[in-house]
Parts: structure tokens; C-alpha cells; sequence
């Protein structure tokens, strides 16, 4: 008679046991849960952070060498001092309104670029003007990008690529399809900048993308430079 109730009993037990595992295993897949969340939360917000300190060491470059060309411009008494004070004035709305955003519409970020090569161009008079072709063109005006991430590389390239006493040239194209968002700056070095210019010892800015992209588009993108025959070439490419 005690076999027989001992047989019965050890499903009971069985049974027991494993409602006690089962439910322990789902307490414990809960909390892993809410830590996995926690953590991704967490990497979230530093991501944010790390973001908006880069962004923030960008503002103040950029404005010192903006300010810096009026100021040249202000200096020969130029013509061109009042529209460049215009087009500056809608690139800091720009930079205060819109870069604090997580992503902008691309079409706000070329207006920027187009704004900021406007600027520049208003440095030269038509005997020392160097040659400056831009090319941009967007599939969806609308899709949403990172702002000022794209700048960098433009402001090196008239940084480096003028020069006032030999024929310079900057060339610029931008892209955007269902597939990708492509960047090309190629230009011109100047003889200064000849000499001493290395691919692989890159200036705050470029440290400061290369930081951007591998936070923003981790495995997602592709950038290289290339230097070759007094002339320099950078190419972004981003996946969609």
C-alpha cells in the first residue's frame, strides 16, 4: 500500500518541481531582460552624450574660421563683407536651431554646405579664384541625416586646396540614393601643405568624424583618403 502511494506521490513532487524551475527560469529571464534594457539605455545615453561633445567641439572651430574670413574680408574694406555677414548669419541659425536635433532633413544640411562654400567663395577676387565645382544630388530631400557630420571635410579641402599663387581646384560631390549617401572632396594642395600633408595624421576635425561615424553608423560606412600627385582625395560612402 505504501509502494502504491509512494507511486503516485513522485508525479506530485515531479510535477512541483518543475512549476518551481519554470517559474524561477521566467524570473530569471524577466530580470535579464530589465538589465539588457537598463544597459541599452544606458549605452544609449552615453552615445548621446559622447555625441553632443563632439558636436559641441565642432561649433567653436567652426566659428572661429568663419569669423576669421569676414574678418579678412572686413579688413580690405570688400563689398562682399555684408553678404558674407548674411550668409553667416544663416548658418549659426542653422548650427543654434537645428544641430541640437538627433537628425535633419539632408536637403537643411546641404543648404548648410552650399551656404558654407558660398561664404568661401567670397574670399577671392576673379584674378586669384580658384576653380570650384560642386555637385549634389538628392533621391528624397526629406530623409533624415545627422547634422553637421558632412562639413569636415569640405572646410579641410579649402583649407588645404587653395593657393594663391598656382591654379587650385576643389571638387565636391554629394549624393543621396535608396542605397547610400556618397561624399567625394577632391582638391588641389597648396605648396605650404605639399610637403608636410599625411593621410594617417589628421587634424582634431577628422578625428572628430571618424569618432561620429563609428558611433552613428558602426559597420555602416566606409571613409578613406588618399594622397597622390599634389592632390587630395576623400571619399564617404554611408549604407542606408
Amino acid at each position: 500500500m505504501r509502494r502504491n502511494q509512494m507511486f503516485f506521490l513522485f508525479p506530485s513532487i515531479f510535477r512541483f518541481v518543475l512549476i518551481m524551475a519554470l517559474g524561477t527560469a521566467i524570473e530569471l529571464i524577466a530580470k535579464f531582460e530589465q538589465e539588457h534594457k537598463r544597459y541599452d539605455e544606458l549605452e544609449r545615453q552615453k552615445i548621446i552624450k559622447e555625441l553632443s561633445f563632439l558636436k559641441n567641439q565642432f561649433n567653436p572651430h567652426f566659428l572661429f574660421n568663419a569669423l576669421n574670413n569676414i574678418y579678412s574680408l572686413a579688413s580690405k574694406k570688400s563689398e562682399n563683407t555684408t553678404p558674407s555677414i548674411m550668409l553667416l548669419s544663416n548658418m549659426l541659425r542653422y548650427v543654434l536651431y537645428e544641430s541640437g536635433k538627433e537628425k535633419v532633413p539632408i536637403h537643411q544640411e546641404i543648404d548648410f554646405i552650399k551656404n558654407y562654400i558660398n561664404l568661401e567663395k567670397l574670399k577671392f577676387s576673379d584674378s586669384n579664384a580658384p576653380q570650384i565645382k560642386c555637385y549634389f544630388s538628392l533621391l528624397n530631400e526629406n530623409y533624415a541625416v545627422e547634422p553637421l557630420l558632412f562639413i569636415t571635410l569640405i572646410e579641410n579641402a579649402f583649407k588645404h586646396g587653395i593657393s594663391y599663387v598656382t591654379p587650385s581646384f576643389i571638387l565636391i560631390s554629394f549624393t543621396e540614393n535608396n542605397d547610400e549617401i556618397a561624399l567625394s572632396v577632391i582638391n588641389s594642395v597648396g605648396k605650404r601643405d605639399d610637403e608636410n600633408i599625411n593621410t594617417n595624421k589628421t587634424g582634431v576635425g577628422l578625428e572628430n568624424l571618424k569618432k561620429r561615424l563609428e558611433l552613428l553608423y558602426p559597420g555602416k560606412h566606409s571613409f578613406r583618403q588618399i594622397y597622390e600627385n599634389s592632390t587630395f582625395k576623400s571619399f564617404l560612402k554611408i549604407k542606408k
